[in-house]
């Protein structure tokens, strides 16, 4: 198979995958990164740790080791669409090895591909360009590709079902967490609100959901002024809610996992989340084997898994509050009876198919480069 040289400026979990997926396709993978991450990495896959800036002179250091590796592809990962000199450097070098294939994978577009913005030429000389969503590639539309060949496909950030958290003692939640469920039956809502706003999105889902019923919030408002805090429960107690809702503060990954499988429903339909960040939500949902509440952008995001009324909710996006109030009035149980750990055993094939498309478009790349 290729030699491939991955490029990215944090070891995520997302760009850890990757490595070991190319891996297990039988690549020759070298992982160059920043200097303060690292990683076990199986044999094959080597660990090049050599930028603290990713500066231009970081990047003219490190060119002569890219020359010696004579990569077949050079596959960077962009967390989202920003670019260090020593990245774009390593992008031109590519240019110039013979029948080297450049790939760029775009997880999130938060400034937007303007002209002012490198990472737009940088997609445009791509022979390869791969985005986590349809959403997220039809934003480069109208780029004026060089190459009438490049490949474009689609590549969620991997799921990777290996289980190594403890999950075999019970779930020990914090005395007012314990004294707060009481074998209420319950949902988890993740919550990162940096201030408190009633008219915002996120408090009226919670009101919302509170109504119905008791919600776990995962995490915690540490950050709060005094006032914020005061507020938020006299928001909550006018209506009617001050006990129907719970903050669990700081838990263990074992410990959030037993929360989660305890739990009648994993609710994230709403929130505005990257395809890393859901992608790690789902992931702690899979291992719990809890029922996620979806809305239908988020269930894009690799859509063949989700079942809507067999092994989750799928609710629209828009308009979000209607579609939560009738499937939280529905009668019986929010939990399916399907959980996605064993529905995934049994279709392996979807977790796959994204790295089998990337080996198609690596394939067909490097074919063209060799016969031009």
């Amino acid at each position: 198979m290729a030699k491939v040289l991955l490029v990215t400026e944090k070891l995520t979990p997302t760009a850890h995958r990757l490595a070991l997926s190319l891996r297990q396709q039988h690549h020759q993978v070298t992982l160059l990164t920043s200097r303060d991450e690292d990683a076990a990495l199986p044999d094959g896959i080597e660990l090049l740790r050599p930028f603290r800036q990713w500066s231009f002179f970081e990047g003219m250091r490190v060119l002569p080791v890219i020359y010696g590796l004579q990569p077949q592809i050079v596959h960077l990962v962009l967390e989202e669409d920003q670019l260090k000199p020593a990245q774009i450097l390593i992008s031109l070098t590519a240019k110039t090895l013979p029948h080297c294939v450049l790939t760029t994978s775009l997880l999130h577009i938060r400034r937007g591909l303007r002209r002012r913005n490198p990472v737009r030429y940088l997609l445009q000389e791509s022979d390869i360009v791969t985005c986590p969503t349809v959403e997220s590639l039809g934003a480069m539309r109208g780029l004026a590709v060089k190459s009438t060949r490049q490949g474009r496909g689609l590549l969620p950030p991997v799921l990777d079902m290996r289980d190594d958290e403890d999950n075999g003692s019970p779930f020990t939640p914090g005395v007012e967490l314990q004294k707060n469920l009481a074998d209420e039956p319950y949902v988890v809502l993740p919550f990162f609100e940096s201030a408190f706003d009633p008219q915002q999105a996120p408090f009226r889902r919670l009101a919302l959901l509170a109504q119905h019923r008791h919600v776990v919030m995962l995490g915690s408002c540490a950050d709060w002024s005094l006032r914020e805090r005061k507020l938020f429960q006299a928001w909550m107690q006018a209506q009617g809610l001050d006990h129907r809702w719970t903050l669990s503060g700081d838990l263990s990954a074992a410990d959030q996992r037993r929360l989660l499988s305890h739990s009648e429903a994993f609710c994230l339909a709403g929130l505005n989340l990257t395809a890393q960040e859901s992608t790690e939500y789902f992931l702690r949902a899979i291992r719990a084997g809890a029922t996620l509440i979806l809305d239908d952008k988020q269930a894009a995001l690799h859509g063949d898994l989700w079942k809507n009324g067999d092994n989750c909710w799928v609710v629209p996006k828009e308009p979000l509050i209607p579609a939560l109030q009738q499937l939280l009035t529905r009668d019986g149980s929010l939990r399916r009876p399907q959980s996605l750990p064993q529905d995934l055993n049994l279709h392996r094939d979807l977790i796959d198919a994204p790295m089998n498309e990337l080996n198609r478009l690596y394939n067909k790349a490097l074919a063209h480069k060799h016969i031009s």
